[in-house]
């Protein structure tokens, strides 16, 4: 219903781009006047960091409002780094400005994403292509972004990740009590 509203009142979405402008002055003074953290999200099932590729240096996160801010040199490619921090498996269904890495579909956290073993690491460098090709993540202003580009400008510039466990396997019940039986 937002949509149908922003199409009816461009004023409004030159308003929201306004804003978004304002986001990332923000996110700079964030990154002068607070301590960075090294993580840019850490959570109870997996941490998530976001990567330079060239150096695989770790880019500090700012928090603020219960976000976490990055800033990012325009042009500078990155990876989105997932660590697994539990002894199970879990999915990761991650997103860069609003796109699913994995399907390419506007995100939402019922789609694809990635599997990590326990305790296991992936760089996530950009969107799915194929199995073998990536379309690489960089830093970039609004109008060149690819959500901008395909008409989804909403979430540029918000990393998400979703963070799912595995479900655990039913017990086979019956098996059990067969099992059970004949050794008794």
């Amino acid at each position: 219903m937002l949509a149908t509203t922003r199409q009816f009142h461009p004023e409004r979405q030159r308003q929201h781009r306004l804003t978004r402008k304002h986001a990332l002055a923000l996110a700079v003074a964030a990154a002068v006047a607070l301590p960075a953290i090294p993580a840019a999200a850490v959570g109870r099932l997996a941490n998530v960091e976001i990567v330079t590729r060239a150096d695989q240096r770790v880019q500090p996160a700012y928090p603020k409002n219960g976000e976490f801010w990055v800033v990012g040199a325009p042009g500078e490619e990155y990876a989105v780094r997932v660590c697994n921090s539990t002894g199970g498996r879990v999915l990761a269904v991650t997103s860069v400005d609003g796109v699913n890495v994995v399907t390419g579909e506007t995100a939402g956290p019922s789609q694809s994403g990635y599997v990590l073993d326990p305790y296991s690491c992936l760089d996530i460098a950009g969107w799915r292509k194929s199995l073998a090709n990536t379309a690489a993540f960089y830093f970039t202003e609004l109008p060149d972004s690819y959500a901008a580009r395909t008409g989804r400008p909403d979430n540029v510039g918000v990393i998400g990740v979703a963070v799912f466990r595995e479900r655990p396997q039913p017990i086979a019940y019956r098996e059990h009590a067969a099992k059970l039986a004949a050794e008794a």
